[in-house]
């Protein structure tokens, strides 16, 4: 009934000839609105002029809670606006409870900081390290870590990775406990042997 007013409605019930008719519709002009719903978001094909985002909350039936959308899709719906060969620039509304307004004005404007995730597969890098022995003692893995990007977030934003202080003596004090944790781990997975007293991480034969 809805197309019969211009209106297209596209969700997860369509059969897959429905969402079609409502594609060629919308791309010919027969349809000037589309009106699709979150769990769409990434199966639409679609591009519009101006994209409304009414609201920014999902309900979560695991948790039975409602949940904001992921940055991710975010960007997917924003994406939306903006049709090529069409319109110079694309237009989106984002309608959302107060409070979250200035998140989104600040989630728009700036742009997100890219963090580190270096720390949670640290065993297998250093283990890498270890066999190519670009990494012999556990000093060279701290000299390693200060190469990464992982250093270079950690002093930009070091509550993110549980430090609370940026001073050359508690950054160093991370690392040396990171190091010490990581071959720790290792060493209990049988994957290098170390010799305090030379201080050398050997691959085991």
């Amino acid at each position: 009934d809805a197309l019969a007013f211009g209106v297209g409605l596209y969700h997860e019930s369509l059969r897959p000839v429905e969402r079609m008719v409502v594609e060629h519709l919308y791309e010919t002009g027969a349809v000037q609105v589309c009106v699709a719903t979150y769990d769409m978001v990434w199966s639409l094909p679609l591009e519009a002029s101006l994209v409304v985002v009414l609201g920014t909350q999902t309900y979560d039936g695991r948790t039975h809670s409602y949940a904001d959308y992921g940055v991710a899709n975010m960007l997917e719906m924003l994406g939306k606006a903006g049709r090529a060969r069409h319109d110079a620039a694309g237009k989106c509304v984002v309608l959302c409870h107060a409070p979250k307004k200035q998140y989104y004005v600040k989630f728009l404007r700036d742009p997100l900081p890219v963090e580190s995730n270096l720390a949670a597969a640290l065993a297998d890098h250093f283990n890498a390290e270890v066999v190519t022995r670009t990494v012999v003692t556990k000093q060279d893995a701290v000299d390693l870590l200060t190469w990464s990007f992982y250093y270079r977030r950690l002093l930009q934003n070091p509550l993110y990775y549980g430090l609370t202080e940026t001073s050359h003596e508690h950054v160093s004090d991370h690392l040396s406990e990171l190091v010490e944790d990581t071959f720790a781990d290792l060493e209990a997975s049988r994957c290098v042997a170390i010799d305090d007293g030379a201080a050398d991480d050997e691959r085991d034969d």
